[in-house]
């Protein structure tokens, strides 16, 4: 049984351990929390200046590599694609500076670039699967004959490189293409800016950087499909993307997975950079001479750009 004498040890006690602390605050110790807590966020708040100080160094290493490759590589593909004409083809959501770098770049190289076509995300929908394939059959030329083992999404390919290039230079836009090109915008699945007096012999599709979260590689393959009928119906086509999207859940990464899309369409996965745009046009050089490679930075199959021997021999 618990006695009195224990009571009153234990409210000693716990006097006696009142008293120390008290004693503690206003000795030696006292102050000693909020000190650690101050050491402690003067720690971090350095940490955190030398991490704003170390990324504003990258950003000017970054820009002093850009504007260092776009000086040391000007003129490098001057006059590349003299008298050629290419044709822009934009996935949904690509983006606009990217595509408008890559526009200049091939300029720059001599080539006219005829036409901006910016795909809406419902061409590749699932559910509009419906609208696009009797759309393509009744948009389909005389002049047009798909492959036997071809998609829905490869023949659709194929109808809009009937709209806007050809295998050879110096096609004009005639009545098929209009054809195709007003069946094509007046079911919103895509717009395109200037609508093309010519048609042209080269494509470029502009990646777009993969969603969050990053989907499963195969949904592209519609994408991949609609992509090769570009190709088969121009002298060449260049897929030209950032380093994400030949990353898993990238368009780039999907067409670089399907063997048979890699022996016709070329890819760069470094296109949001100077290197990378020149890079574009070496690539599409190389395609008029009918070679096909895989370019850039992430797991790029041909190495980071078509050899200068290739370029100049084609």
């Amino acid at each position: 049984m618990i006695d009195f004498r224990y009571h009153i040890v234990s409210i000693v006690a716990i006097f006696f351990a009142l008293g120390a602390g008290v004693v503690l605050g206003a000795g030696p110790l006292k102050g000693t929390g909020s000190e650690i807590v101050q050491s402690q966020a003067d720690r971090d708040r350095a940490a955190l200046e030398d991490a704003r100080a170390e990324l504003i160094e990258v950003k000017a290493l970054d820009k002093y590599r850009d504007d260092y490759v776009a000086k040391v590589t000007a003129g490098l593909t001057d006059g590349k694609l003299t008298g050629k004409k290419v044709a822009i083809v934009t996935m949904p959501s690509a983006d606009g500076d990217m595509t408008n770098a890559v526009s200049d770049a091939i300029e720059k190289a001599g080539a006219q670039v005829t036409t901006r076509v910016s795909l809406d995300s419902k061409l590749f929908d699932p559910g509009q699967r419906q609208l696009v394939e009797p759309l393509v059959n009744e948009l389909v030329t005389a002049d047009v004959t798909f492959p036997s083992d071809s998609t829905t999404y490869q023949r659709a390919g194929l109808i809009l490189a009937r709209g806007i290039v050809a295998r050879e230079e110096g096609k004009t836009l005639d009545s098929e293409s209009t054809k195709i090109l007003s069946g094509l915008t007046d079911s919103k699945l895509l717009s395109l800016k200037p609508t093309p007096k010519d048609r042209a012999s080269l494509v470029v599709v502009i990646a777009a950087k993969p969603p969050t979260p990053a989907p499963d590689n195969s949904s592209y393959d519609d994408a991949v499909n609609f992509i090769t009928g570009l190709d088969l119906g121009s002298a060449g086509s260049v897929v030209a993307g950032n380093p994400d999207s030949a990353q898993n859940g990238g368009l780039v990464k999907a067409l670089r997975g399907n063997s048979d899309a890699t022996e016709v369409v070329s890819s760069v996965d470094v296109a949001n950079m100077p290197s990378g745009q020149a890079t574009v046009v070496f690539a599409l050089v190389e395609q008029t001479g009918g070679k096909a490679g895989q370019y850039g930075g992430v797991d790029a199959k041909n190495g980071v750009a078509p050899s200068a021997v290739q370029a100049k021999e084609n």
